[in-house]
């Protein structure tokens, strides 16, 4: 079986922290914490250690895991290297590309390989993660017609924590759009709840039974009655920004499915991420960029 290999330098922030309390500060998942403490994997300074033992600054704390170690099994996507795929950040436990509107996420079928983690795997080809090959394990979603930037895992216990640090709100994600009319507030919060429409599995709606969902908005420019909006998710609810702005009276251009006005693609970009390095105290973020794409306008003259 192969493992991956964590090895942490203590810093000052953690100083006399418990070893279980270091792990559960990671957001090292409780089930691989378990892992760890019963089949005595940690070593502190190169010695076996229990997660009892107090941390000093500059102490080596080190672990092996497998992708086994991890209830959910991850599914191997097929490569693909008919497409460069942009990598526009990149460290050991995490890669940014930026994707372009029209490519789907992810496989829905084992022989569907033309799906931006089918080239994700291709670009990752000769990377490692931790000591063993990168794979593409995927950590959020956004919608085929949008475009911009999506955060990938590079090995399973990165994912595991990226999701939780998307749980907390703690990485951010930005996007920008352009949506039909003009809306009278500089800014404002939709708290709609969103379900999936029971005519209609694809389609989500709003909803007073549906699960809570929170968009932030603040109106960037405005031509001709479209306003281009500068948008913030504090839930990640499938089709939020598009059933939310609809709600409101206001769907994004492009969006056919919630009664946008026509445009070849849909107006919907996903321009910055902010996040950590992992396994650190969370509190200093990196923010990353894409430039809109060419097909995106940045002045909109629809009537």
């Amino acid at each position: 079986m192969q493992f991956y290999q964590f090895n942490f330098v203590i810093s000052q922030h953690f100083v006399n922290k418990s070893v279980k309390e270091y792990l559960a500060l990671l957001l090292i998942p409780k089930h691989v914490r378990g892992l760890l403490r019963q089949d005595k994997r940690l070593f502190l300074n190169g010695q076996p250690v229990s997660t009892a033992a107090l941390l000093a600054a500059g102490d080596k704390l080190s672990f092996k895991l497998s992708a086994a170690d991890f209830s959910e099994k991850q599914q191997v996507y097929p490569s693909n290297n008919l497409q460069q795929i942009s990598i526009v950040y990149e460290n050991d436990d995490c890669i940014i590309v930026d994707k372009p509107a029209g490519m789907k996420m992810h496989p829905h079928s084992p022989n569907e390989t033309d799906t931006l983690l089918n080239f994700v795997q291709a670009a990752l080809a000769g990377r490692r993660s931790h000591g063993l090959p990168a794979s593409a394990y995927m950590v959020h979603r956004i919608d085929t017609d949008t475009s911009g930037l999506v955060l990938i895992a590079t090995n399973p216990l990165a994912a595991a924590v990226l999701n939780q640090l998307i749980a907390k709100k703690i990485i951010k994600r930005t996007y920008l759009a352009w949506v039909s009319g003009h809306l009278s507030e500089p800014n404002g919060v939709i708290t709609l709840p969103i379900a999936q429409d029971p005519k209609n599995l694809y389609v989500r709606i709003v909803d007073p039974s549906g699960q809570p969902a929170l968009t932030r908005w603040v109106k960037m420019h405005v031509v001709y009655q479209n306003t281009l909006l500068r948008i913030q998710l504090a839930t990640g609810r499938s089709h939020q920004i598009r059933v939310h702005l609809a709600a409101i009276g206001h769907p994004l251009i492009g969006d056919r499915l919630y009664g946008g006005p026509d445009y070849p693609r849909l107006l919907l970009h996903s321009a910055s991420i902010e996040l950590p390095d992992l396994f650190t105290d969370y509190q200093q973020l990196r923010r990353v960029t894409s430039p809109l794409p060419a097909d995106f306008p940045r002045q909109l003259y629809l009537r």
